[in-house]
């Protein structure tokens, strides 16, 4: 199969069409996802996002923004950092709580035409390089567990 998947496709006509995206639009996109994955997803809960803070006087550069997640037993914390024209870098951490075993699995950003992932290394961290300016959600797969998914946000 070459490309994104028919449910990605679909979803980018909705997002091209519709703002804000009709909630039945959401609602379905969640509803093939766990149809697709075979399992029920649990939420990845936007909790802090540094684009709400107050902007510095100064700036010498494109700004990077800092997205902080919450789901049961760990945070998700991210960077999204301009590289060039259109495209940033996504890099962060997996902070599993005191007395967990060392964090493990993979951490996607989906986006209109794909996804971009990348597997967590020994210390929970992970770089996702290339991801497109626009409409993004994040998902965290962690081992033998269900994904937790992030609503769509834009970047």
């Amino acid at each position: 199969m070459s490309g994104p998947p028919e449910e990605l496709r679909a979803l980018r006509e909705i997002f091209q069409s519709c703002d804000p995206v009709p909630q039945r639009a959401v609602d379905a996109a969640y509803a093939a996802v766990r149809f697709r994955s075979g399992t029920s997803t649990s939420a990845l809960e936007l909790v802090a996002d540094s684009v709400d803070e107050p902007a510095p006087v100064r700036s010498w550069g494109p700004a990077s923004r800092v997205l902080t997640f919450l789901m049961p037993g760990r945070i998700v914390e991210l960077e999204l950092v301009p590289t060039v024209p259109g495209l940033y870098r996504v890099s962060g951490l997996v902070i599993n709580r005191a007395g967990q075993s060392r964090p493990g699995g993979r951490l996607a950003v989906r986006h209109p035409a794909g996804e971009r992932a990348a597997e967590l290394d020994e210390h929970g961290a992970f770089a996702v390089p290339d991801v497109p300016r626009g409409p993004i959600s994040v998902v965290f797969q962690a081992p033998r567990s269900a994904p937790a998914i992030a609503d769509w946000l834009v970047c």
